[in-house]
């Protein structure tokens, strides 16, 4: 009897160890497939979030390039077909009214704007050259008591280029000759020409242009003697018996001229009416600068100076373009120097000057 029991108990353990070994091979089998499922899943996750921000990334491209199309379009715009712009009913300079009832006057005024509108790239670096330079015109027009439009006269002598030089050997931004200039206080010799000095310059056309004025009682006759010279005017008025601009014979030059201001007036005070667009990142840097007054025994070297300030030398140059070559020479000057640095300078223009006294 215990023979069986001792069997029966032997079959019975071998029965639960078997059937513990085949569950636990079954749990085996059965646990791969859920850790390839959590993998797939886990994988078809990461495939989905690297699709969205694929995604993101070309919608992301789309709107820099709607924003550079719009921009596209809109520079397309302001091209040809040149038909649908018309010139103002009224048309002033300097208070001063254009007589366009009168046809020739107007064909010529016509034919100066639709010539000007042509000039796609050149209306817009008068844009972008006008916020450089018209805020200090402006400022002196302004304290000077003259007329804010003869900032357009800047306009049509040089197109705001500081470096112009005309075949007549006119120069700066005013374009004043060489006789002229001396006349106005600009000096001129090998090592300077003050024709290039901005401010300077701007302060001798302004008292010019004043002076013009003044002789001839109307600003159009004192633009073209500007331009011809007054004592060219003088003679035309004398022999015409005329001191109406617009019915004086003068050089075709001095007759477009003032039509020439006149429409960069048009222009410029509205560009947007003739489709010239710009953002405001697109305009030129406003003039920054501090300009100091030295007074000079021995040459100043510009090196010296832009290493003593911390900039370029062709910074310095730049800004000065009236020093024509590498040193401030003798005598009285207004330097340029770029904004926040005039203490540096006198710093070193002190132990410059102190060195040379020195020797």
């Amino acid at each position: 009897m215990k023979s069986l029991e001792i069997i029966g108990f032997t079959l019975l353990i071998s029965f639960l160890i078997s059937g513990c070994a085949t569950d636990q091979s079954l749990r085996k089998e059965s646990e791969p497939p859920k850790i390839i499922i959590e993998k797939e899943s886990s994988e078809k996750v990461d495939a989905l979030a690297e699709r969205v921000n694929k995604l993101e990334e070309s919608i992301s491209k789309l709107r820099s390039e709607i924003v550079f199309l719009e921009k596209h379009f809109r520079n397309i715009q302001a091209r040809p077909p040149l038909s649908p712009y018309k010139l103002p009913k009224e048309v002033t300079l300097c208070g001063e009214r254009f007589p366009l009832e009168d046809k020739t006057v107007w064909e010529h005024l016509d034919w100066e704007f639709i010539v000007a509108l042509n000039s796609h790239a050149q209306i817009l670096l008068w844009m972008k050259r006008a916020q450089r330079y018209f805020a200090h015109i402006e400022k002196r027009l302004e304290e000077l008591n003259l007329p804010d439009d003869l900032k357009y006269v800047a306009i049509t002598e040089s197109g705001l280029r500081p470096h112009a030089v005309s075949s007549s050997g006119a120069a700066g931004i005013w374009q004043f000759i060489p006789s002229t200039g001396e006349k106005y206080g600009m000096r001129r010799s090998r090592v300077l020409d003050e024709r290039f000095d901005f401010f300077k310059a701007t302060e001798s056309a302004l008292t010019y242009l004043k002076n013009l004025y003044e002789e001839f009682g109307s600003w159009t006759l004192a633009m073209a003697a500007y331009n011809a010279g007054e004592n060219r005017i003088r003679r035309e008025i004398d022999f015409q018996k005329t001191k109406n601009y617009f019915y004086l014979d003068l050089p075709m030059e001095t007759e477009r001229y003032v039509y020439k201001i006149v429409v960069a007036k048009i222009i410029l005070s509205d560009p947007g009416k003739y489709s010239f667009y710009l953002d405001d990142r697109d305009f030129y840097d406003p003039l920054q600068l501090e300009r100091v007054q030295i007074e000079l025994r021995q040459p100043l070297p510009l090196l010296g100076v832009a290493r003593a300030i911390g900039c370029y030398y062709k910074e310095i140059k730049e800004m000065n373009l009236h020093l024509t070559e590498e040193s401030v020479p003798v005598g009285a000057h207004f330097l340029n120097l770029p904004q926040g640095t005039s203490e540096r300078f006198w710093i070193y223009f002190n132990h410059w000057r102190k060195e040379l006294e020195g020797k």
